[in-house]
């Protein structure tokens, strides 16, 4: 049982090493030096996370809004949350009307 199991981990541990010597050779991260590919993996990865975090937060709201305005009765969706609320004499909205909330 140990033995299957340490030949499993062994096997996955050189695909995933092979996996990363592939990413490496297809970005040609492979010929810069210690620094620049630190660099170039810090870049990579804020721009990936950058673009889940966007899908994660804008995605969703655009979906629904879309299916509203395409099926207006299946889904009842919250109207005033595109409200911009007119200036009072402070020029100031209640928190309950802003657009920012």
């Amino acid at each position: 049982m140990y033995g299957k199991l340490s030949e499993k981990y062994a096997k996955f541990k050189r695909y995933v090493k092979w996996l990363y010597v592939l990413y490496e050779l297809n970005t040609q991260i492979a010929i810069c030096e210690p620094w620049e590919k630190v660099f170039c993996h810090v870049l990579l990865s804020s721009c990936i996370s950058l673009i889940l975090y966007a899908t994660y937060a804008y995605v969703p709201s655009y979906c629904l809004l879309l299916v509203s305005y395409l099926m207006p009765i299946s889904i009842n969706t919250n109207r005033t949350s595109h409200y911009v609320c007119p200036q009072s004499e402070a020029g100031i909205c209640s928190s309950s009307q802003s657009y920012l909330t």
